[in-house]
């Protein structure tokens, strides 16, 4: 199984996300769900790397081999030692993780295959400055909105970095 996931894995990552993600988008009709499944296919290769990698490094540790010389079950081990271990890189990782997304739903809905054209998005406010590249604001307060909520994302990042150590 973890071979197969493996082999899934590499396969869709070694097509670039945005070509994936606008080949999709391309045959598919514009609604939130539509982006929210494409964006969900697209995206959970990374996650699964993350969470495959964590759990690889959390079933070294001292504890839980001490827990599996007790005899105590694997299903017992993994709900109350490797969980909470993983939990807390899980909930260091979210963060990054919606800031990616927010990006890239900008970047579709900027190209216009994102949301549809009903649905407020900035990657469409930022789209209509394309219209009038005299009107500095229509660039100005979407993009700063974005980047204040990276940088809003980054500091739970950050704050969520310094409670676990």
């Amino acid at each position: 199984m973890d071979a197969g996931v493996l082999l899934l894995i590499a396969l869709l990552t070694s097509v670039p996300r945005l070509v994936l993600v606008l080949a999709i988008a391309a045959v598919q009709s514009s609604s939130v769900f539509s982006l929210l499944a494409i964006l969900s296919l697209t995206y959970w290769t990374v996650s699964a790397q993350l969470v495959r990698a964590e759990m690889l490094r959390i079933r070294q540790l001292p504890f839980v081999e001490a827990a599996q010389a007790l005899g105590i079950p694997h299903w017992q081990i993994i709900i109350r030692h490797t969980w909470p271990v993983l939990c807390k890189t899980i909930a260091a990782y979210l963060p990054l993780s919606v800031a990616t997304l927010i990006g890239f739903e900008t970047t579709l809905s900027f190209l216009g295959v994102g949301l549809p054209p009903e649905v407020a998005s900035w990657g469409r406010l930022l789209a209509t400055a394309r219209q009038d590249p005299t009107a500095w604001w229509l660039i100005a307060f979407p993009a700063t909105t974005i980047l204040l909520t990276i940088l809003a994302l980054r500091r739970l990042i950050v704050s969520s970095a310094d409670k676990a150590h």
